[in-house]
């Protein structure tokens, strides 16, 4: 007899009835949850976060939700203002087929809230999605736009000053060119100063990639070469500052791919020079410091503990809950001392600094 497809029966209903009926016997509402892009500590205990289908959202130290903000896609980046009352964060839009046909895309969504209320306090649209990076009183939004060739500028606004808009609000500041998701990523932690990633070759601007730094007076000032080898390509990824010295991640990216060892995380002296690096075969989601180490979370599912001296490996450990691996997409250093950790899998993790 010829072979026959097997009828496999859905019971994700009947699961989703279950875990609600689990949830509600503690007292408690179920709902699913997704990848966590963006955690952060306050100086009370409180954590808050930013994930798919969420623009933010606050944990208590008792474990209990304080409260959360919706969003149809979710939030990407969570920037605390210097007062710590209020932080922003920003909301991707993917396009979506028309019922008629063709694409549709909703308004990209950048806002600040309150920490204590959860209230959106003011909101951004600057016409596409941003990319946030945050020093002090001033903040500075790059567009993420996919036309190569189409020259951007910085967007700078005050992080707890009042936006009305274009006009009240964001000013241009500096050209930078195109940014991609695979070649410009440069979050700096703990920054004293906005840091971008910028090419130098106008219709290539993923090649020649610089780090540069965003002046008081507005001026974009290249520091160094990304690449401190001139024939390598590096992809971009998360750092932090640490004095006057920078600690990244990235890749070094071949024709082939990706070969083994071709990740690595890096601290950079003002000029550029290497003072360690350490090489993996997986790149890395997050990084943060107390100072003295350097935590990096790896998209294996590797947590990494560096010695921020000298580069060499503290504790290392594969990351799991309950005994099921998962892997971190966000890491940050609490004021308290512990580690936050936001997952591919919806949770939010508090782990001391040594496994």
């Amino acid at each position: 007899m010829p072979a026959e497809p097997a009828v496999r029966q859905d019971h994700s209903a009947a699961a989703r009835r279950f875990l609600a009926d689990l949830a509600a016997s503690a007292g408690r509402e179920w709902s699913v949850r997704r990848r966590v892009w963006a955690v952060e500590g306050t100086e009370d205990g409180r954590v808050l976060a930013a994930l798919d289908g969420v623009l933010a959202e606050s944990w208590l130290p008792s474990g209990d939700l304080q409260w959360a903000v919706g969003d149809e896609e979710g939030g990407r980046q969570l920037i605390p203002a210097p007062d710590g009352a209020s932080v922003w964060t920003n909301a991707e839009r993917r396009g979506r087929l028309k019922a008629e046909g063709g694409w549709e895309v909703s308004a990209p969504r950048t806002a600040r809230i309150s920490v204590d209320t959860g209230q959106v306090l003011e909101t951004l649209n600057p016409g596409t999605f941003t990319v946030l990076v945050a020093v002090g009183r001033r903040a500075v939004l790059r567009r993420l736009d996919g036309r190569r060739k189409l020259s951007q500028r910085l967007l700078m606004f005050d992080l707890d000053g009042p936006v009305k808009g274009p006009e009240a609000g964001p000013v241009n500041g500096p050209a930078v060119g195109h940014f991609d998701l695979f070649n410009h990523p440069f979050p700096v932690r703990r920054a004293s100063r906005p840091y971008v990633l910028v090419g130098t070759v106008p219709d290539q601007p993923h090649q020649d990639k610089w780090v540069a730094a965003l002046e008081a007076d507005g001026t974009l000032r290249r520091l160094f070469p990304h690449s401190w080898v001139p024939e390598e390509h590096h992809f971009g990824g998360p750092a932090v500052e640490m004095g006057r010295s920078l600690v990244h991640a990235g890749a070094v990216y071949r024709h082939q791919g990706f070969p083994p060892g071709s990740a690595y995380v890096v601290r950079r002296s003002p000029d550029g020079s290497v003072e360690w690096q350490h090489r993996t075969d997986h790149r890395a989601t997050a990084l943060d410091t107390d100072g003295d180490t350097v935590y990096v979370a790896y998209n294996s599912g590797a947590l990494t503990a560096l010695d921020a001296g000298d580069g060499s490996v503290r504790w290392h450990t594969e990351l799991k809950v309950d005994g099921a691996p998962t892997t971190a997409l966000s890491l940050a250093v609490a004021p308290r001392g512990h580690l936050l950790i936001g997952t591919a899998d919806g949770r939010i993790l508090e782990c001391p600094i040594r496994p």
